[in-house]
Parts: C-alpha cells; sequence; structure tokens
C-alpha cells in the first residue's frame, strides 16, 4: 500500500496568502530604503513597520538571524512603550513578537515558536502581562476592550496559521489538529485547519476519515479546489482508491491559475505538489509542470520559489541545463542563506531602520498625547 511521504505531506496547510517576492539582494534594500524615506514624509507607521518587517525578513533569508531578532527587538520597543494603544498600531506592536517565534519555527525550534505564540494569545486574551523572548508585554496593551478584541482576532488568524505550521512541518500531525480543535480553527472550507484534520488522518491511517472531510468541503476560491484535488489524489493513493482523474483535475488547475502578485510562493507549492502525485517522471505532464515552474519563478523573479523549485528532484532531473543556470543564478542574486549582508547593504539598510523608527516614535507620541488631552 503506498504510504503518504514525509516530504510531501510537510508541504500543507498550503493557503493563498500574499507574500512578498524575494527580489535580488539589492533591489529589495533599495525598496526599502525608498519605502523608509516615503514613511517619513507622510508620518505613516504603517509603512515604516512593513519597513521594519521586510528588513528582519532580508536578514533572516541571508542568514543572520542574530541580526534578524536585534531588529524585531528595536521594532516592538518603538511602540510598546507608548501603551495603550489603538487596535491596529497594537497589532503592528506585535508583529515584531510574532516575527521572533517565526524566526524560532524557522530555525527548527517549532516547539518554543509555538509556545511564544500560544503566550502572546492568552496574554491578550486575559489582559494580563507577559514576556515572549525577552520583550514585556504590558497588561495595558489595548485602549479599550474593542481594540483588545481586535488584537486577539488578529492573533487568532496567527495561531492558525504558524502556530499549526510549527506542529506540521515537524511531521506532528495529531498535536496540530489538537491545536487546531482547540481554538476552532476546523472550517467547511479547504483552508488551514481543514487540511490539518484531512492529513492527520491520512498520516494515521483513517482515509476513510480523510475521504468525508474532502467530499464534505464547502467549495471556495479556485485555489482551494486545486488544494482539495491535491489532497485527494493523495488520500485514494493511500486508500487505494481510484485517483487518476483528481490527479487530472489538479494539473489542470495549476496550469490555469493565474499569476497574481504575491502568489509566487503559493504557486511554486502547488506545483511541487502536482509534481508529487505524479507516478513517474515519463509522464509527459511532469515536463509540462516543469516548464511553468520555470516560467513563473523567472517572470516573477523570486528567490523563493528558485530555491524550492532547485530542491525538488523531479525539477532538476526534468529541467533543462538553461532553466537550471537561469534558477540557480537566480538564487545567487537573491543571497539566501549566504550568511551576511554586504557591508554596503547593511549600512543601507541600518539608516532606513534608523528613518523607520523615528517615524514610528513620532507617530505614537502623537497618540500619546492625545490621550492626555482628551
Amino acid at each position: 500500500m503506498w504510504e503518504l511521504p514525509d516530504a510531501v505531506a510537510q508541504r500543507f496547510p498550503l493557503v493563498a496568502r500574499p507574500r512578498p517576492a524575494c527580489l535580488p539582494l539589492a533591489q529589495r534594500v533599495q525598496a526599502l530604503a525608498e519605502l523608509a524615506d516615503t514613511a517619513a514624509k507622510t508620518g505613516d507607521a504603517s509603512v515604516a513597520s512593513t519597513v521594519y518587517n521586510q528588513a528582519a525578513l532580508i536578514a533572516s533569508d541571508v542568514g543572520a538571524t542574530d541580526l534578524a531578532q536585534t531588529m524585531c527587538h528595536q521594532h516592538a520597543a518603538a511602540y510598546l512603550n507608548a501603551a495603550p494603544l489603538p487596535g491596529t498600531t497594537a497589532i503592528r506592536a506585535l508583529e515584531p513578537i510574532v516575527n521572533l517565534a517565526r524566526l524560532q519555527i524557522r530555525a527548527g525550534q517549532a516547539d518554543d515558536g509555538h509556545q511564544h505564540l500560544l503566550t502572546l494569545f492568552d496574554a491578550v486574551s486575559a489582559e494580563s502581562p507577559a514576556q515572549v523572548q525577552g520583550i514585556a508585554i504590558p497588561a495595558d496593551l489595548t485602549a479599550n476592550a474593542e481594540d483588545r478584541q481586535e488584537v486577539r482576532t488578529w492573533l487568532w488568524r496567527v495561531l492558525l496559521s504558524d502556530g499549526t505550521r510549527a506542529l506540521t512541518t515537524a511531521g506532528r500531525w495529531t498535536e496540530a489538529l489538537a491545536h487546531v480543535e482547540a481554538h476552532r480553527g476546523v472550517g467547511q472550507r479547504m483552508l488551514d485547519g481543514r487540511q490539518v484534520a484531512v492529513l492527520a488522518a491520512i498520516a494515521t491511517g483513517n482515509t476513510l476519515g480523510a475521504d468525508n472531510l474532502l467530499t464534505t468541503t464547502e467549495s471556495g476560491d479556485p485555489w482551494e479546489d486545486a488544494v482539495t484535488h491535491c489532497l485527494t489524489v493523495l488520500c485514494h493513493r493511500a486508500a487505494g482508491l481510484p485517483w487518476r482523474d483528481y490527479q487530472q483535475h489538479l494539473v489542470t488547475t495549476y496550469l490555469e491559475q493565474p499569476g497574481e502578485d504575491g502568489m509566487t510562493v503559493f504557486n511554486t507549492r502547488l506545483g511541487l505538489a502536482v509534481l508529487d502525485v505524479l507516478i513517474s517522471p515519463e509522464d509527459p505532464v511532469a515536463r509540462v509542470v516543469v516548464a511553468e515552474l520555470y516560467r513563473r519563478t523567472i517572470k516573477a523573479t523570486d528567490g523563493y520559489a528558485a530555491r524550492e523549485i532547485l530542491a525538488h528532484p523531479l525539477f532538476t532531473a526534468l529541467a533543462t541545463n538553461r532553466e537550471a543556470q537561469d534558477c540557480r543564478a537566480l538564487l545567487h542574486a537573491c543571497a539566501l542563506e549566504t550568511g551576511a549582508l554586504p557591508t554596503g547593504l547593511s549600512s543601507q539598510l541600518a539608516k532606513a531602520l534608523r528613518t523607520s523608527d523615528h517615524t514610528i516614535r513620532k507617530h505614537v507620541a502623537r497618540l500619546k498625547r492625545a490621550c492626555v488631552v482628551e
């Protein structure tokens, strides 16, 4: 009987959430420098926070984890000293703390990252103080109950996405399902929670339960249907049931999937999932999917996509020499996991962060003065 490989299962949950492209490093840093200047001119703390978040992501991407952590601490400090905060501002204050948990998950510290997200959620829910990675979360984080509920709802979504992934990347599907169920996250559509429920059932041999979840899933966006087809193929193969029609639907949906901005990583993972379910590299569809993966990656100039497709053995086996070389060149230009930022780019990024830090502190100071006046 066919068994679900861990490498395939860990592509899930597969959800179409926007993610900035990993452009060549110099372009990313220049774009953030310009964004920091724009935020300063307009006084927009939200844009300044985007600079901080993206800078920490860049540092993490190149492998400078300590630098990324330092950026997250600085970002949080710019906001938290001004609590209580309006809901949207409080969310921006917590984003770097969530990013610290993501850094832990990325480094293989799944339990620590998961626990820090739970601590954050529980603290906001109970209006109690907390310490997360050395950062003090005040009990009076938000200005009122409505703002606190806004923050809590946002953190709930984070728990269902990042908290769940902390467990699924370690192959702990039963725990992941318990986590999702504890936070009422198994909905009727094929989002994080339902995908986890399906994979947990397959992983434990309950293919009948998995098939029931799949057949009773509410139809949603086209990408959700594609994920449902993919999971159905995996379920039916594990159960020894007919699956080829679902595979054909999956291939068609992937090839027709629009190349929307911010969706390159999702589309790449969907394409790799298509390769995962193919029986043989001799299948004519395999070469078509490989060519499409290459085309989308190069068009988006996305280093994340290049890294993922180069890691798939079927892609590297079927890609032409030119396709493989182009992807490796893109990966090199994006400097993923090189260990450090070049000096010139590091200085440019540091300046952008100083500008953004000043923009945020000016904004929260105005908020505090307004509260005093009221």
